[in-house]
């Protein structure tokens, strides 16, 4: 016991020295100090993820606007509470009877259970859904179809957006909504066809016969210096229209046609048009009509499609910063509780989960579970309690949370932050940015992290890439060797 208390004395007299020797405090006081931050409201947190201390810091018990950095939050509540294995699973149904001809007399059911995945092109081992279920279909036996095919999507109340999220937001393909069935990411590709009256055209690829695009685009006319470039979008869920309005800046002349991603708001009309489309390239008839149910209809499961394990889901959605997957991720834990998976009773398990590991949820504002709301905020200290909690808990989780955050200089949102420096690939941060914010939270070093840090910039004038300049300069000073 003697010799344990001699090498813990011995290890934390070593910590003390070797924050002693780097002046930290100081390095966060002049990136305070820099003119980029002049008149920002800035937090920033370096903690011991062994002991929870703070070796540095300013404002950590701010609340700030955190953007996307909640993600850190959401992803690290997602692995304590469903853990790393946790599944979401799309079962199909042929709900009918099926004659000796292979006839249907009913419909093929979809029930949805959430998974974000289906058909992403982000895991392109997820676009296999309707090619699978179109074999188990003639796995069945089943030749014909007279139900047509339809979905359950109860699994997730209908609100696809937060309350909070702006109007603005919902409509761009960073906003898309989250459903009980999700398909190909919820996003659509519109292409811009250039007219000779300066005005343009729009269509969906692929096509969607049964969404009402609206478009009123027009190219800036020569000479005008009034009406500046500024393309405005409304996405309406209830009756699958979309519009988009008004001027493109002037293009190169032959070049003036143009293809852009939005939110689609009708996945799953998508999802059952791709189904179809499969189905009868198959040579599987569908006739769409109203067919009753009785006590001895039968119900064949078809399909039990499972989305990629919960660490996969989250490495991708922390690299691309995901907002639709966050939102899922959220939604899933009252939904596996076996309440209703909507944003609040999601919020509710969060805090209660925190709190239960000693964190002082009064610095948690959670409005979402992606950051994209403009009125959610933490602190730094808090993003990086969490940071410190789901590491030290890699054991019994089975999974390294520190590995599941891009690296910064080298993969997704952080690619371009410190590539030339001597710490490209030795942070892994989750960042996070939208007007007036800049946030950072991670780990250093990458590997076997031994502090967890978190920088959160509001409300600044200068430029963007001059606060992330003095960012860069602040993690280099406090790391770099």
């Amino acid at each position: 016991m003697f010799r344990r208390f001699l090498i813990s004395l011995i290890a934390t007299a070593v910590a003390i020295a070797a924050v002693a020797g780097v002046p930290r405090q100081g390095v966060v006081n002049r990136f305070v100090d820099s003119k980029a931050l002049a008149h920002a409201t800035v937090g920033v947190c370096v903690m011991d993820i062994e002991t929870g201390e703070v070796l540095a810091g300013v404002n950590v018990d701010k609340g700030i606007i955190s953007a996307s950095t909640m993600k850190v939050v959401t992803s690290a509540s997602a692995l304590e509470l469903l853990g790393k294995d946790f599944l979401f699973h799309t079962r199909a149904y042929a709900v009918g009877d099926i004659d000796v001809d292979g006839r249907l007399t009913g419909k093929i059911l979809v029930v949805g259970g959430g998974d974000p995945t289906l058909g992403s092109r982000f895991f392109k081992d997820r676009t296999a859904f309707v090619d699978t279920l179109v074999m188990q279909v003639k796995l069945a036996g089943i030749t014909s179809i007279d139900g047509g095919i339809e979905f359950d999507e109860t699994a997730i109340p209908y609100q696809p957006v937060p309350g909070y999220w702006m109007v603005e937001d919902i409509a761009e393909n960073y906003g898309a909504g989250y459903h009980a069935v999700n398909f190909a990411d919820n996003q659509m590709k519109v292409k811009f066809d250039f007219n000779r009256d300066g005005t343009y055209s729009a269509s969906t690829v692929p096509a969607m016969p049964w969404l009402d695009l609206r478009c009123r685009l027009r190219q800036q006319l020569p000479g005008d210096t009034m009406n500046r470039p500024g393309v405005t979008s409304r996405i309406y869920y209830g009756d699958k229209s979309f519009e988009i309005a008004g001027i493109v800046g002037r293009r190169k002349r032959g070049r003036e046609d143009f293809a852009a991603w939005y939110a689609n708001p009708a996945p799953t009309q998508l999802l059952k048009d791709s189904i179809e489309r499969a189905l009868r390239s198959n040579g599987i008839a569908i006739v769409e009509r109203a067919v009753k149910s009785t006590q001895t209809t039968d119900t064949l499961q078809l399909l039990d499609y499972t989305s990629p394990e919960l660490s996969d889901i989250l490495k991708s959605m922390m690299r691309r910063s995901d907002n639709m997957f966050a939102e899922a991720m959220l939604r899933a834990l009252p939904a596996d509780s076996g309440l209703p998976a909507i944003t609040s009773n999601g919020v509710r398990m969060v805090n209660k989960l925190w709190k239960s590991k000693g964190l002082d949820i009064e610095e948690l504002s959670m409005k979402d579970g992606s950051g994209l709301a403009r009125n959610g905020w933490t602190t730094p200290r808090f993003l990086c309690g969490v940071l410190c909690s789901v590491y030290s808990d890699r054991d019994r989780l089975g999974v390294d949370y520190s590995q599941l955050l891009p690296l910064a200089g080298r993969e997704g949102t952080v690619k371009s932050l410190l590539r030339k420096t001597s710490l490209r690939g030795k942070v892994s941060l989750k960042s996070g940015s939208m007007g007036g914010v800049q946030c950072y939270a991670g780990y250093y070093p990458a590997s076997k992290p031994r502090y967890a840090v978190a920088v959160m910039v509001n409300n600044f004038t200068a430029k963007r890439s001059s606060v992330v300049a003095q960012v860069q300069a602040l993690l280099v000073n406090l790391f770099g060797k």
